[in-house]
């Protein structure tokens, strides 16, 4: 059930790729999701394909399915390629390795697309997107980190409260363009013990490491901002997006950036399941998290531009 549970937002993503009409599989990149193997993905992914397949043309399906609408195009292709997923531990491998072809499509978030687009206009091609995958942005904690994730907490719902959250998504998100973002700088103060806190640099503009290993991007700008009102020092170390867990779990970091993705879609009750609420990416043990603090309702699925 549990493997069967973490597939299905993954399913309902991945699109159809102009190769989904002449072969009978799609090579998918996405990056590591941590709490379940590429293993037990592929084959709940597997499962999943296989239990819906039957229930395409029905109609008491499409009645019992929220959404199906919205929906229809994909299922029906679904049906027509297998999805070969790909863990990748960072953005950069998988970029390379959708250049050489290793795989025909990248799952990633709509902000992350529009940037990379925007700097690579010739290179990517948008494929798909759905727009009923809600997805947030935790900090995470090793358990037992009780006061800080709660200093964390405390200062996030000021910053919602003040209006600051909006103001640095409107300047590192919502208004960005093609380059770099913006230099985010940190205040000091003297005796102050740090935080560290581990960046992957896997999801510009919202988790940006520039070339010269400077972190910037929307998640340093609300780190600077919350080192501030807790009076703290900020220290930035880079990780894989896969090795967040482990980052915690040595001590290398204190904190780390946290996504989920929560798919809100009841499949039809010929299928068994109820899987509504499904976090993807949901703390493994050891693991505690923050109040969300930034939201996005759209993944969209880019291929090599043609």
């Amino acid at each position: 059930m549990k493997k069967f549970l973490c597939a299905f937002s993954l399913v309902l993503v991945m699109c159809v790729s102009c190769m989904a009409a002449q072969n009978d599989k799609v090579d998918s990149g996405v990056l590591t999701y941590l709490g379940t193997t590429e293993g037990e993905f592929q084959e709940a992914l597997d499962d999943l394909r296989k239990a819906l397949t039957p229930l395409i043309s029905e109609e008491s399906a499409k009645q019992e399915w929220e959404d199906y609408d919205l929906l229809e195009g994909f299922l029906s292709e679904l049906v027509k390629a297998r999805r070969v997923v790909h863990f990748y531990d960072s953005l950069l491998a998988m970029q390379m390795a959708l250049r050489a072809r290793h795989i025909d499509e990248m799952v990633l978030p709509e902000p992350v697309v529009m940037y990379l687009i925007a700097n690579n206009p010739a290179e990517y091609e948008i494929q798909f997107s759905l727009n009923m995958m809600p997805s947030t942005i935790s900090f995470g904690f090793k358990a037992g980190n009780n006061a800080l994730k709660n200093d964390f907490d405390k200062a996030i719902k000021a910053m919602k409260k003040d209006g600051t959250l909006m103001t640095i998504q409107e300047r590192f998100i919502t208004n960005i363009g093609a380059g770099e973002p913006e230099e985010v700088k940190f205040t000091e103060f003297k005796g102050s013990k740090p935080i560290k806190v581990a960046v992957t640099g896997d999801l510009p503009p919202i988790d940006y490491i520039a070339a010269d290993g400077r972190a910037t991007g929307y998640n340093t700008a609300i780190l600077a901002e919350i080192g501030k009102r807790l009076k703290r020092n900020i220290r930035i170390i880079s990780v894989d997006a896969g090795g967040r867990s482990a980052a915690l779990a040595s001590e290398r970091a204190d904190v780390v950036f946290w996504y989920r993705n929560t798919e809100g879609i009841k499949t039809p009750k010929k299928v068994g399941r109820n899987l509504k609420g499904v976090m993807i990416d949901s703390p493994v043990n050891g693991v505690i998290l923050s109040e969300p603090y930034y939201e996005w309702d759209t993944d969209l699925v880019v291929g090599r531009s043609k």
